[in-house]
C-alpha cells in the first residue's frame, strides 16, 4: 500500500497552518480535526498544539481537548487592526458613519472576555461620551459585547456566559444568565446588538458584525450617543448605514490581512 505523503515544511510553517485552521475554524478545533485539515503525524500535531498553548496562541475549551484563540493570539490581531498602516482606508469609512449619523462610531474586536477598541471617530458635539481607542469593555453590557458573543458558537457562548462576571453597570445591565442567553438569542437573530444604557447610564448604542472570511465574526462597528440628544430608536435607523459600512470594512480588513500573510 503506497504511503501517504504528508505535508512537509518547517516547523514554524507547521505552526503557521495550526493557527490558520484554528482562526478558520467554526468551533473549537480538537487533535484529530487538526491532523486531518494540516496533514500532519498526531505526535507532531500534539506537540505544536502543546507548544502554542504554552505560549498563549492557543487555549483549551471546556471539554479540555479541543483549541480557541488565546490572548496572545487575539492581541495580535488586534494589533493588525491598529497598525498606522492599516488605519487610513478604514478611517475613512468610520468618517462617513460618524458625519451622518452625528454621533460617535467605533471599530472594536472581541479580545477574550472583553471588547477592545481598536479604532473611533469621535462626534462633533461638545458634549459627548468619550471611550479611547485600547479601551476595554464588558461582553454582556455593551451592544458590541452582546452582538459578537451571541454569533459565537454555542459552545462557546455557554462558556463565556458560565465564566463570565456579570456585573451591574447600571440599574439597565442585565445581570441575570437565563435573561442574558435570552438576550443574546435576539440579537443573534436579528444580527444587530443593542446597549439600552446597559453601560453607562445616560448611553445607548447599536452595532453590527464585520463579515470574516470564515468562521463566526470577531469584529464589529457601532455608533453610541447620549440619551438626551439621540435615543435607541434614532440609532437604529442608521443600520443600513453601518451593515453597508461593515461589509466595506470587511473587504479592506481581509485584504490588508491578505497582504500581511503573503509578506
Amino acid at each position: 500500500m503506497e504511503k501517504k505523503q504528508r505535508a512537509k515544511g518547517s516547523t514554524g510553517e507547521r505552526l503557521l497552518r495550526i493557527l490558520s485552521a484554528v482562526v478558520e475554524a467554526d468551533g473549537p478545533v480538537d487533535l484529530p480535526l487538526v491532523t486531518e485539515t494540516v496533514d500532519l503525524p498526531k505526535p507532531t500535531a500534539h506537540r505544536l498544539l502543546t507548544l502554542l498553548e504554552q505560549q498563549g496562541y492557543l487555549v483549551r475549551d471546556t471539554d479540555g481537548r479541543s483549541f480557541t484563540p488565546g490572548p496572545v493570539l487575539n492581541r495580535v490581531a488586534c494589533r493588525v487592526l491598529q497598525s498606522k498602516a492599516a488605519k487610513a482606508p478604514r478611517h475613512a469609512i468610520l468618517e462617513r458613519i460618524a458625519a451622518t449619523a452625528g454621533e460617535a462610531c467605533n471599530l472594536v474586536v472581541m479580545d477574550g472576555n472583553h471588547i477592545t477598541y481598536i479604532d473611533r471617530i469621535d462626534s462633533a458635539w461638545p458634549l459627548s461620551i468619550r471611550l479611547a481607542i485600547g479601551s476595554e469593555v464588558p461582553l454582556h453590557c455593551t451592544a458590541t459585547g452582546k452582538l459578537l458573543t451571541s454569533l459565537q458558537p454555542k459552545r462557546v457562548r455557554r462558556r463565556l456566559l458560565s465564566t463570565l462576571p456579570l456585573s451591574s453597570w447600571t440599574p439597565h445591565t442585565i445581570t441575570d444568565p437565563t435573561e442574558l442567553e435570552a438576550e443574546l438569542e435576539t440579537i443573534r437573530k436579528a444580527r444587530v446588538g443593542t446597549d439600552n444604557q446597559e453601560f453607562i447610564e445616560g448611553m445607548v448604542a447599536v452595532s453590527v458584525p464585520i463579515p470574516p472570511p470564515a468562521g463566526p465574526p470577531i469584529a464589529a462597528v457601532s455608533i453610541h450617543a447620549p440619551v438626551f440628544r439621540k435615543s435607541l430608536a434614532d440609532l437604529k435607523t442608521h443600520i443600513p448605514l453601518l451593515q453597508e459600512s461593515a461589509d466595506k470594512l470587511a473587504t479592506i480588513i481581509h485584504d490588508q490581512e491578505g497582504t500581511a500573510s503573503a509578506n
